[in-house]
This record gives C-alpha cells, structure tokens and sequence, in this order.
C-alpha cells in the first residue's frame, strides 16, 4: 500500500473511531496557509483538532514522535484559523 492510501486509511479508522465514541466530524482535510488539519470534531461543546499519522512499524519513530514543535505550530495557527472562519467558539 502506498503511503497516500495508507494515511487515507488511517484518517478513515481515526473518523470511526471518534464517531463511536461520540464525536460529530466537522470537517476532514482542512486547508488553510498554515497547513492541514486532518480532522475536526465536535462532543459536549469542545472542538478537537485531530492529527493523524499512519505507521506501519516504528523504524523511523512513532507517530506521537513525528509530531514535533513545528507541527503542532502549524495545527495550533490552523485551528486558530478554522475558528474564525466558521466562527465556533
């Protein structure tokens, strides 16, 4: 499996996932001049910003350690943009 159909696949299993725990999906894939949220829910009034990494072994590092300072920058300036585009506080 190649690696754009093997993040598709997990973004897909990460949606299930926070479906049957609750969550309504937002948006998936949102774009924006600071990066891409992958997904955006909702549950009791909180909105999450989901980051999904796909891995099929950890030889070149987890997920969670893929997730570094830039990263979480560009997710923090794209969810700040989200919410002022939709206007969800």
């Amino acid at each position: 499996m190649n690696k754009k159909l093997l993040g598709r696949a997990g973004e897909e299993l990460a949606a299930k996932l926070l479906k049957l725990k609750g969550y309504r999906i937002l948006r998936r894939n949102y774009y924006c001049r600071y990066g891409e949220i992958d997904i955006i829910a909702m549950k009791d009034g909180a909105v999450i910003f989901c980051e999904v990494k796909t891995r099929t072994g950890d030889d070149f590092g987890t997920g969670r350690e893929s997730v570094n300072y830039e990263k979480i920058r560009h997710l923090f300036n794209s969810a700040e943009s989200y919410l002022a585009y939709t206007g969800v506080e």
